[in-house]
């Protein structure tokens, strides 16, 4: 997503040279996004995806490839991997693993209507549901365990000078950072009697795409939910948690105020596929508030990694989106102040 290897054209051209895409014609680099590095990339006239994984062991980057065959086989609109020519998905560009992908048609939806929320909610299940003939699932590696590693961590080089290794806490946000960690700690034995299986982890509105329809009947035209992208977080945790992660995004503003109507259409067409047991009912607001915790965090982080690149070279910051950790501390704030 983010820009933080770039390529030459030569360098990419060695790299298609292994497909049987024709020639290379042009690449350009993505930079809506925060974690990997994207690429649009032209050959033979049509349009691919070029990721860098900059996080992500070539052995992760093989379950991403297996769990988005196996979606794709499935009939979950992702956009699954391409083979080279001699049948290999996973490749090594600037010793960091590589894949391409098909780029799907169809657009990131800029004002989310409860008709986008609807859909999404209704193919999030489908996704959940879909994932249950996949084995040996990894476990969601910034879950429930990851939070206080991480969380503490920060506390303690907020206290420490000249040691932060990432953006400093105000007083105010340290003690809620404390507390929350408390709370989701003692809700470590609820959290595991959740229905779980396979997660996106991140599916940001800017991770679907939609495409026009233009309908020839009475109805009005609309939007048809088209691809789910970046299937790169997904791993094992509970399928609430993934629903708390989609409605603070589509469904909430910057500030966590519901958006009228969102809210309910998400709920409807995720239950229209699959209906929430009375536990996941009861821990909604739990969730809500992780996932508000998790995206504050791993902001945070990822504030600190595109710093350091910045620092390295200054052109990186022509590429690269920076997202606001600030959203998701308010967001949790106000989840702590809503009873559920």
């Amino acid at each position: 997503m983010s820009v933080y290897t770039d390529l030459s054209a030569s360098e990419v051209a060695a790299y298609l040279s292994q497909f049987s895409l024709g020639d290379y014609d042009d690449h350009q680099g993505i930079s809506a996004g925060v974690e990997n590095t994207n690429f649009f990339v032209v050959a033979g006239g049509h349009k691919y995806v070029l990721t860098i994984f900059e996080h992500h062991s070539a052995k992760e980057v093989e379950n991403f490839i297996k769990v988005g065959r196996h979606l794709a086989e499935q009939g979950v609109p992702v956009p699954g991997p391409i083979a080279d020519a001699q049948g290999l998905y996973l490749h090594s560009l600037k010793n960091k693993p590589a894949i391409l992908c098909p780029c799907l048609p169809g657009s990131h939806p800029e004002q989310i209507t409860a008709d986008h929320c609807q859909q999404i909610g209704a193919a999030l299940a489908r996704f959940h549901l879909a994932g249950e003939g996949l084995d040996s699932l990894e476990e969601n590696n910034r879950g429930l365990q990851w939070w206080p590693e991480v969380g503490r961590e920060l506390i303690q080089a907020n206290m420490a000078t000249g040691l932060q290794k990432v953006a400093l806490l105000t007083e105010e946000q340290q003690e809620i950072l404390i507390d929350e960690i408390e709370f989701q700690e003692s809700n470590t034995e609820l959290w595991y009697e959740l229905p779980r299986g396979l997660i996106h982890g991140d599916l940001f509105h800017d991770n679907a795409l939609f495409e026009i329809v233009e309908f020839k009947s009475t109805e009005t035209d609309g939007d048809k939910l088209g691809a789910i992208l970046d299937i790169y977080n997904s791993c094992q945790d509970a399928w609430l948690f993934d629903l708390a992660i989609v409605a603070n995004d589509w469904c909430a503003n910057s500030a966590g105020v519901w958006q009228e109507g969102n809210l309910p259409a998400l709920m409807a067409g995720y239950q229209s596929v699959r209906e929430l047991t009375t536990l996941e009912q009861q821990a909604w607001g739990m969730c809500l508030r992780a996932a508000a915790l998790r995206f504050w965090l791993s902001r945070m982080m990822t504030q600190q990694h595109q710093a350091e690149a910045i620092a390295k070279d200054p052109m990186a910051a022509l590429v690269t989106t920076t997202k606001d950790p600030m959203e998701y501390f308010l967001k949790l704030v106000r989840h702590r102040d809503t009873q559920y």
